[in-house]
């Protein structure tokens, strides 16, 4: 048995049950027992745990995702660490991975596939905007969940994007199969390095098929270094061009010459979902064939690199070249996968091999590109070459209005979009980066903020708290759940929001849900309605869960007013308790003796002449007790409000003496006395409740002596039953 099952961290969470094995850390369901709630623990292996680049990897997630918050981005609730043990609190997901449902289906149909590349492209535009790359991003990372809603997680290899940039040491891992050509190569990763891998994911769904295979990781991350892949309309003859062009383009060698930003890609999967007939200019016929050409160039070369065999002895040293008597020797780039990765997943480490390997690489196919190359670095050009030529500024930041005054040699078309970082009115995107060199007139798309969404909380009263959940997170917004008891409304319904139905607020916020634990069970208070109306004593007798037995009488008093009741007002009673009101019939005087009150089980003591608590009940005292002992129970001076004290043999619930209403403003910071009377040495517990009974002290009254002793006194006790009551 796992010896984490069973295993309570923090005091809080319950480690109940396995439910992933991944890399460097295994996932359990676990029950959040104050929070009372499902959550995922991320328990990062114990043979890592020394290990300091996997515990830094390990923290690296709890980071990245601490500083997200998004209905595509799995929550993360709490990060701790325990007798050497590094541990993630997430949001339990019950779902299923994108992998698991592409293998079911087999090849999705378009919709569903942008559908879910929209929702991943959202998470990983936040991502992005916080200055975080994913670099891991593949279907076994997307949670599907039942509505059809997409949850990316493991943010595991993240690396925050303001960092300091790779080293020749630092390994870079990812999935091969996924894996960006900059990532495979181990040069330096970007945003753009997800949206690369997002274009995989896409190519797979529509075709069913990765778009490049080997027989070795070695020989997969090699063509996605060099090799073009085919065009997935080759397998799937209905691809509309518009949305093959959507992938081709994400999936470009060069980074520069993707999409620039998760943003721009929506903005074409949008258009594409109104129009299929769309396309978009990126793929160029004779561009195409010259890429084939090259191509089969390179395959040739890929085939002769993965015919040399690594030598089966033991690494040497200091890297050494391998022979070969076809083709020249040249150096494999090592790859190295260790086992506590998938089969998907490399480790790349850097040595003198790869450069080696590049220049062969870039020698054989140079002729080629050349006249690839020479439009490449047109493209790239900063400097004017003639007059037409401008060099773009800097837009992002600037006021749209302003901008286009200031800048008259471009033409600025804007798009909108809301964006929590910008303010209304500010471009926050420009489709050609700063430095580039441009031609007078162009026109230049720029994304200008439309300032924070605000959404309205829906009323959300009486909804199932899932249904409640699902309308939430429809409008963008998060949640914490709250249980309270409620007389009025079933158990697992809302019973309100905080903040309230109908409220604007931006899109994101965290609503409090209050959520029914049902009816209380505890004692009720039989309101004074003495004098009021039959109408009006009705309607509070019955709002205190109450039932009402009116009797006319003879009476001088207004008709229909209530004379007497027969169980006097603030007692504690059970719910449902029967209470009979005396109602004047208005004909005139009635004599005292013909109030005909039905027998009360639990009559109420007639209060003192100098009154020290109103009592309210509970078992009559002996009349026999020799002694009278009074205790002085200690009220706290932060109590709130009004509360009732009971009294009950030590570890029964049989009652002993009477029970009080005590009210706050006249106790507080002062000692209540309570007269009890009986004979020898008897122990009690003292209760405090109001909705909720919590234990205040136990007392040992010596009635032979006269005295007592209070022990185990609960100073939070008030503080208990008065957050209780603010619910």
């Amino acid at each position: 048995m796992d010896r984490y099952i069973g295993l309570k961290l923090d005091g809080r969470y319950e480690i109940t049950e396995l439910i992933g094995v991944g890399g460097m850390a295994n996932v359990y369901r676990g029950r959040d027992i104050m929070e009372n709630r499902i959550v995922a623990v991320k328990i990062l292996k114990s043979e890592y745990s020394e290990n300091e680049e996997f515990v830094r990897r390990f923290r690296n997630e709890s980071k990245a995702i601490a500083v997200l918050s998004h209905p595509n981005i799995v929550k993360i609730y709490d990060v701790g660490y325990e007798n050497s043990m590094q541990y993630i609190v997430m949001e339990y997901i019950d779902g299923i991975t994108l992998r698991e449902y592409i293998e079911q289906q087999g090849m999705l149909k378009w919709r569903d596939c942008v559908h879910f590349t929209i929702q991943i492209l959202r998470a990983l535009q936040l991502a992005h905007d916080r200055g975080i790359v994913h670099r891991d991003i593949k279907p076994q990372n997307v949670m599907l969940l039942s509505d059809g809603s997409i949850k990316v997680m493991d943010f595991g290899i993240a690396r925050f994007s303001r960092e300091v940039e790779n080293t020749d040491s630092e390994k870079t891992m990812g999935s091969v199969h996924y894996v960006s050509p900059e990532q495979a190569s181990g040069t330096r990763t970007d945003e753009r390095s997800d949206i690369y891998s997002v274009g995989v994911m896409m190519y797979e769904m529509l075709t069913g098929r990765k778009p490049f295979n080997g027989d070795t990781p070695v020989a997969v991350a090699l063509k996605h270094m060099h090799d073009a892949p085919v065009p997935p309309s080759e397998y799937v003859s209905s691809i509309y061009p518009g949305l093959e062009e959507i992938i081709l383009h994400a999936m470009e060698k060069d980074p520069a010459k993707r999409y620039q930003s998760a943003s721009g890609m929506i903005r074409d999967i949008e258009a594409f979902k109104l129009d299929q007939s769309v396309t978009f200019g990126y793929l160029d016929k004779n561009d195409s064939k010259k890429e084939q050409n090259q191509s089969a160039a390179k395959e040739k070369l890929a085939a002769a690199l993965l015919a040399i065999k690594p030598s089966k002895k033991e690494k040497p040293k200091k890297d050494r070249l391998i022979e070969a008597e076809e083709p020249e020797p040249v150096p494999e780039p090592e790859y190295y996968e260790e086992e506590y990765y998938d089969d998907d997943e490399i480790v790349v480490r850097h040595n003198y091999a790869l450069p080696i390997l590049a220049a062969v690489t870039v020698t054989v196919i140079i002729v080629a590109t050349l006249f690839v190359a020479n439009v490449i670095l047109g493209a790239f050009k900063t400097a004017p070459s003639n007059s037409n030529e401008y060099r773009m500024p800097q837009l992002i930041g600037m006021n749209f209005y302003d901008a286009r005054a200031q800048y008259t040699d471009i033409q600025l078309v804007a798009t909108e979009e809301y964006n929590n970082d910008y303010a209304s009115g500010v471009i926050f995107y420009q489709e050609k980066a700063e430095g580039r060199m441009v031609t007078i007139g162009d026109t230049i798309r720029v994304t200008v903020s439309k300032g924070t969404r605000m959404v309205d909380i829906p009323d959300l009263r009486n909804y199932h708290i899932s249904s409640a959940i699902k309308a939430l997170e429809d409008v963008g917004l998060s949640y914490t759940q709250i249980q309270q008891e409620s007389d009025d409304v079933a158990a697992d319904y809302v019973v309100r929001t905080d903040p309230a139905a109908y409220t604007s607020v931006e899109e994101g916020t965290v609503v409090k849900i209050f959520i029914s634990l049902g009816p209380m069970t505890e004692d009720t208070v039989v309101p004074y309605v003495v004098g009021k109306n039959i109408e009006e004593a009705t309607a509070d007798i019955e709002a205190a869960h109450l039932v009402v037995k009116p009797q006319y009488i003879t009476s001088s008093e207004p008709r229909d007013n209530v004379v007497s009741q027969n169980i006097e007002g603030g007692s504690s009673v059970a719910r449902d308790t029967v209470v009979t009101i005396m109602v004047s019939d208005g004909s005139g005087e009635v004599p005292e003796e013909n109030y005909d009150f039905p027998e009360y089980e639990n009559p109420v003591e007639n209060m003192p002449d100098e009154p020290v608590g109103e009592q309210t009940g509970g078992e009559p005292v002996d009349p026999s007790a020799e002694h009278t002992v009074t205790v002085y129970i200690d009220i706290p001076s932060n109590a709130l409000n009004s509360y009732f004290l009971s009294f009950c043999y030590q570890g029964t619930q049989t009652a002993f003496g009477s029970s009080y209403s005590i009210t706050s403003y006249q106790w507080a910071g002062k000692s209540f006395p309570v007269d009890f009377t009986g004979s020898g040495t008897v122990r009690i517990d003292a209760y405090i409740r109001f909705g909720v009974s919590v234990r205040l002290a136990t007392y040992e009254i010596d009635f032979d002596s006269g005295t007592y002793v209070c022990e185990d006194y609960n100073d939070s006790a008030f503080r208990t039953v008065d957050n209780f009551a603010m619910f």
